[in-house]
């Protein structure tokens, strides 16, 4: 074999078979490319996209963070529409069908240039199946303009047969990117090596078109003449790749190696010497496993080479990494990236940036996918660090209650408070303000006694000269419950008086939080009479409430105020109202990017649709139990089971409910939350009932009567008396609780007759009716399929779709997708 003098080593060589397959990407909504490393999947993606008149979005998805994957995989429409970014951001990861068609719906008003092919590299990095969710719901739905392309090294679509059955999927597998002997001689040729038939023989058997040991074998043969039999791929790469560069660009290499990938400023910061640039031109001008992607501005390392350097990198001594991993700290800091800056700062073993970085971000984007990750930072934080960081354990604190780690909660306010105290270094102003924060957290300890949570808050009124710095004036007060009385009811026979001390205790916490809360005192004074049967002055109240509202919104309390106007809209047996009122508050929550809240409103709705016996119309999630989603709080745990309970009561699951009552009384027992525990055992009296264990029944519902008559609480008695009406007529007999009872069977009597006047109301209506085309577009569209999608299944135009669709909204009287699914359902 003759050697040709002049070589080419960084040429790409596509055998047709790749562009071919790569051709199909245009063809399909969703691409898979399937290979392991090193097969040059996606160098050939990238090199097929550049020739191609396309706009291209590239993910290269680095963790199976959800948080860090749907952030950058909002942010790369940034530049398209910053505002729906932004609000695919504020969406949060759509991890429910409902959540999911909001995802759809900004995506959709983003206008996508013709052919826009958005890439997410390394998704196998993802390993989550509610990822595989989304994607899977994006692929069918067909967005105009968008093709979808997963790079991978394995695939876990749970549906992926499907998809590619009903042509949604095209699924490049690793047999395309293999090269055959023909190819390999080509691939070489092109290179500047003309091969022999022996030579190509064992080439083809050494590597089974293996593009990458091709490529090391390949600079090897330049280096040396001749052909060797490597079979380690890294010893290879030294070698071949590593060896030749100075000891410059060695360094260099080594400090960019914390990167998957990397830009020219990043280099520039990291590298600190003026010849960044050409050593970077030089590093991607002798080798094709670090290359410059124009489109993204950014040096993309390959898999193969990056493991190489980084175990080259772990093997360094332990101030050399550190000096590395806190130059990328900073870096990340400057571009307020906050919890990559820790991760950083926390591998460089430097603790006192750590916590400053952790004051800055004060919590932003920290949630419960980063609780463990928090607090292996924090808690191996040395104490002499900590002792000097009073905001950061302040912070640190609050955040341990929301993830309900309450001893570490408890130890780590004991210690900010020994902390500050012998903090010589403070100015009395100073210290009086983090002793004010202090007891606005130490607060928290007492949670959910009023009266022992205002005394605190009126220590640091005394003691704070500014709001805090510690609360979110925006953050949710009530934790996501569609109750304030549910949340703060903890003592039988002492509701009244809570009612009096939350209206005596708001003030002093609204002076410190800029009104954080404003109106729940009004609530909860709304839903005690509610539930004692004053449903007069229930609705005095709660326009009290709505009115504090206005004058700073305060979305969680304004639910909490208009779902007690849906209770109120029922015993009048008006369910229009009532269900007109949800959806306006959804429509408000929506229009306000207030994502977080939807939960809530589900929780809100199942209550309605349960009241009228309807469980089929209760959102999917609830009606399965999925109460761990990381939207829900722990505190509205026990508020999340009582609507549960109801509706297996309603679907006479009554064993189901029986086995697993002690779990939600449990639950309910922590705080305590006595609405929740009332509720509880009347369901599980109902349950008992049911399956005729009069004995058991009784001794629930006499456990309920006892916490609730005290305070006169009449109306979960009055909800649920269908059930258990046969239990209190025998206590009744047995004279006990007669006048109680009494007023309880009066509440029942107008709540029943409110029920089956709704029920009656909507089956005797006449039902609006769609022809057969306007049911099979509805369904489809419920489903969530977009316009596009909907005229592609009935061979119809998208501006039919959209007309036909509203002239159905007209007929169900209803504005927006949101509510079509139910709409439909009321039509069975």
């Amino acid at each position: 074999m003759a050697k040709i003098r002049q070589y080419n080593t960084k040429s790409l060589y596509f055998p047709d078979r790749i562009a071919e397959a790569m051709g199909g990407i245009f063809n399909y909504p969703l691409t898979i490319v399937e290979a392991p490393m090193g097969y040059g999947k996606t160098t050939a993606v990238k090199e097929y996209l550049n020739r191609s008149d396309v706009h291209v979005l590239w993910q290269k998805v680095c963790n199976n963070s959800l948080t860090s994957f749907w952030n950058g995989f909002s942010r790369l429409f940034e530049q398209l529409s910053e505002d729906n970014s932004q609000n695919l951001i504020r969406l949060g990861f759509p991890d429910d069908s409902f959540l999911m068609q909001e995802a759809l719906k900004i995506i959709e008003e983003i206008e996508l240039p013709p052919q826009t092919i958005m890439v997410i590299d390394d998704y196998h990095l993802v390993e989550s199946p509610v990822i595989n969710r989304i994607i899977e719901f994006l692929t069918i739905n067909e967005i105009t303009n968008l093709h979808l392309v997963l790079i991978t090294r394995f695939t876990q679509l749970q549906n992926l047969e499907e998809l590619k059955l009903k042509s949604y999927l095209h699924h490049i597998e690793k047999e395309t990117f293999e090269f055959l002997p023909n190819e390999i001689t080509e691939y070489y040729k092109i290179c500047g090596i003309s091969l022999k038939g022996p030579e190509v023989d064992m080439l083809y058997s050494l590597t089974e078109g293996w593009i990458s040991a091709l490529y090391l074998i390949m600079l090897n043969f330049i280096a040396e003449g001749s052909f060797s039999y490597m079979v380690n791929i890294y010893k290879l790469i030294e070698k071949v790749v590593y060896m030749p560069f100075s000891e410059d660009i060695k360094d260099c290499l080594l400090t960019l190696s914390v990167f998957e990938s990397f830009t020219l400023e990043q280099a520039i910061h990291m590298w600190e010497k003026e010849n960044t640039d050409s050593f970077l031109t030089e590093i991607t001008n002798k080798n094709a496993f670090i290359k410059y992607d124009i489109r993204m501005k950014t040096y993309q390392v390959h898999n193969i080479f990056s493991n190489f350097l980084k175990d080259i990198f772990d093997r360094k001594d332990p101030d050399y990494k550190k000096d590395i991993y806190l130059k990328a700290a900073q870096w990340y800091l400057g571009t307020e990236d906050y919890l990559t800056a820790m991760h950083y700062f926390y591998l460089g073993d430097d603790f006192e940036a750590l916590l400053s970085t952790f004051e800055r971000a004060r919590s932003k984007n920290i949630n419960s996918e980063h609780k463990e990750m928090l607090i292996q930072y924090l808690e191996s934080c040395p104490t002499h660090i900590r002792a000097k960081h009073h905001l950061a354990l302040l912070i640190y604190a609050i955040r341990l209650f929301t993830f309900n780690e309450k001893d570490l909660f408890q130890k780590t306010c004991a210690e900010v408070f020994g902390n500050i105290q012998a903090d010589r270094e403070l100015d009395q102003k100073s210290k009086n303000q983090l002793l004010g924060e202090f007891e606005l957290i130490i607060s928290f300890t007492k949670y959910n006694d009023i009266k022992a949570m205002s005394v605190h808050h009126q220590k640091a009124g005394l003691l704070m000269t500014e709001p805090t710095a510690v609360i979110d004036e925006n953050g949710i007060w009530t934790f996501g419950s569609p109750s304030i009385l549910y949340l703060f009811y903890r003592e039988s026979g002492r509701l009244e008086q809570h009612v009096l001390d939350i209206i005596e205790a708001m003030p002093y916490y609204y002076k410190l939080t800029h009104n954080h809360g404003n109106g729940a005192e009004y609530v909860m004074q709304a839903e005690c009479y509610y539930y004692q049967g004053d449903f007069e002055n229930a609705e005095i109240a709660v326009h009290k409430a709505l009115y504090a509202v206005q004058s700073k919104r305060q979305t969680a309390i304004m639910i909490c105020a208009v779902f007690l106007q849906m209770r109120l809209a029922l015993l009048q047996g008006d369910f229009i109202v009532a269900r007109d009122l949800l959806a306006n508050l959804r429509d408000d929550v929506l229009q306000h990017k207030e994502y977080l809240f939807m939960h809530t409103l589900d929780l809100c709705e199942s209550h309605i649709y349960l009241a009228i016996n309807q469980p089929d119309k209760v959102p999917a999630w609830v009606a399965r139990g999925e109460f761990k989603s990381s939207r829900l709080f722990f505190p509205t745990i026990a508020m999340n089971n009582v609507i549960y309970g109801k509706l297996l009561l309603v679907k006479q699951e009554y064993l189901k409910l029986i086995g697993i009552s002690d779990q939600f009384n449990a639950l309910a027992s922590i705080f305590p939350n006595l609405l929740a525990k009332v509720y509880n055992y009347i369901h599980l009296a109902a349950a008992n009932e049911g399956i005729f264990r009069h004995d058991e029944a009784q001794k629930a519902l006499e456990e309920a009567l006892r916490i609730a008559l005290p305070d006169k609480m009449y109306l979960p008695f009055a909800e649920n008396c269908d059930s258990i009406k046969p239990l209190l007529e025998k206590l009744y007999r047995d004279s006990l609780y007669r006048e109680d009872i009494t007023k309880i069977f009066g509440l029942y009597t107008g709540y029943r007759r409110a029920v089956e006047r709704i029920i009656k109301e909507n089956s005797s209506v006449e039902k609006p009716q769609l022809t057969e085309h306007e049911l099979e577009i509805a369904q489809l569209a419920a489903e969530g399929l977009t316009n596009k999608a909907i005229g592609a299944r009935l061979l119809i135009s998208e501006n039919t779709v959209k007309a036909e669709l509203k002239s159905i909204f007209e007929k169900l009287g209803i504005k927006s997708r949101s509510l079509l699914y139910q709409a439909l359902r009321s039509l069975n």
